[in-house]
C-alpha cells in the first residue's frame, strides 16, 4: 500500500507492506537511476506475502522530494534513507536489495548504519559498481547525448522523452525485455523534467571510486545478481571488481539484461526469499 511520510527536509512516497506477524523480515527496496516505486512491481507480485516490504522512491525520483541537497549523491541518499527507516520504526532490515545504482546506495547505506540499525545483508541486482567511463559511456550515452551535445535545456530533453522513442531505445539498450505498462512509467517519469533532472543529478553525484575504496571495510554480508547479457554493466568487468573489492561475496548468476527486477521478476523473488529465509 502507498506510504507518505516525512522525515527531515525529506517528503518520501513509496510502497510498504506489513503483514501481522510481529516477526516478519524486513525487506528495503532500492530502485535505480531514474526508477521509482514501479521498478519493483513485478518483483513485489512474485513475492509471497509475509515479508515485510518498504519499497520508497529515492529523493529526486518518483514522488519524493528532498530540499536539503541538490545533487543526491549516496551520503545523501543514505542519511535520508536513515531517517525514513528511524520514522518508520525500523531497528533492523533483514535484506536491503538495491537494483542498478540502488545497489550503490544499499552498500553506503550498510556501510554508515548506526549501531541501533541491523542490516544483515545487502543484496546488488545488476549492480552499478563500475565506475566511468565505461559505465557513464553505456549508461548515460543514450539518454544525455540529446541533452548534452545540443545544449538544450532539461525541460527540452524531457519533452524528446515524451514525444521521440528516446525512452525506448534506452530500455531497448539495456537488453531487458520489460512489459508495456513498465515502458509507459519510465516514459512519464523521464518525461518529467524534475523527475529528469533528479536522475541526472542522481547519476553524476555518485562517487563510485569512493564507494569502491571503502569496500574493504565493509563487514555485511554482500550478494550479487549479475545479469550475463546486461548490456550496460558488462558481467566480466563487473565480475572482476566484485572479486577484487569484496571477495567474499556470492555472486549468482541470470540473464534479461540490465533491467532485471522487471524482466526476470520471479528468479529476483526466489533468491530475496533464499535470503531471507
Amino acid at each position: 500500500m502507498p506510504f507518505e511520510q516525512r522525515t527531515g527536509a525529506a517528503d518520501w512516497s513509496g510502497w510498504s507492506a506489513r503483514p501481522d506477524r510481529p516477526d516478519a523480515p524486513t525487506l528495503l527496496l532500492l530502485h535505480g537511476t531514474g526508477g521509482a516505486r514501479h521498478s519493483w512491481a513485478p518483483v513485489l507480485a512474485a513475492l509471497r506475502p509475509d515479508i515485510r516490504v518498504i519499497a520508497p522512491d529515492l529523493p529526486g525520483h518518483g514522488d519524493t522530494r528532498c530540499t536539503a541537497h541538490s545533487r543526491h549523491g549516496l551520503d545523501d541518499m543514505a542519511e535520508d534513507l536513515l531517517g525514513l527507516l528511524a520514522a518508520q520504526g525500523v531497528g533492523r532490515v533483514d535484506l536491503v536489495a538495491g537494483h542498478s545504482a540502488g545497489a550503490a546506495v544499499a552498500i553506503w547505506l550498510a556501510l554508515k548504519a548506526p549501531q541501533a540499525l541491523h542490516i544483515r545483508q545487502v543484496l546488488g541486482i545488476a549492480p552499478s559498481l563500475v565506475p566511468p567511463p565505461p559505465l557513464y559511456t553505456l549508461m548515460l550515452g543514450p539518454l544525455l547525448a540529446p541533452l548534452v551535445g545540443s545544449g538544450l535545456s532539461v525541460h527540452a530533453a524531457a519533452g524528446l522523452a515524451r514525444s521521440t522513442p528516446m525512452v525506448e531505445r534506452l530500455i531497448d539498450s539495456t537488453g531487458s525485455q520489460i512489459a508495456p505498462e513498465q515502458r509507459r512509467t519510465y516514459r512519464e517519469l523521464l518525461g518529467d523534467p524534475q523527475r529528469l533532472k533528479g536522475a541526472i543529478d542522481f547519476m553524476t553525484a555518485t562517487d563510485l571510486p569512493g564507494l569502491l575504496d571503502r569496500l574493504p571495510g565493509l563487514q555485511t554480508p554482500c550478494h550479487f545478481l549479475v545479469a550475463d547479457d546486461d548490456r550496460w554493466i558488462p558481467a566480466p568487468a563487473l565480475t572482476r571488481i566484485i572479486e577484487r573489492y569484496l571477495p567474499r561475496a556470492s555472486v549468482h548468476h541470470c540473464d534479461g539484461g540490465h533491467l532485471t527486477p522487471e524482466s526476470r521478476p520471479q528468479a529476483v523473488a526466489s533468491l530475496i526469499e533464499s535470503l531471507i529465509a
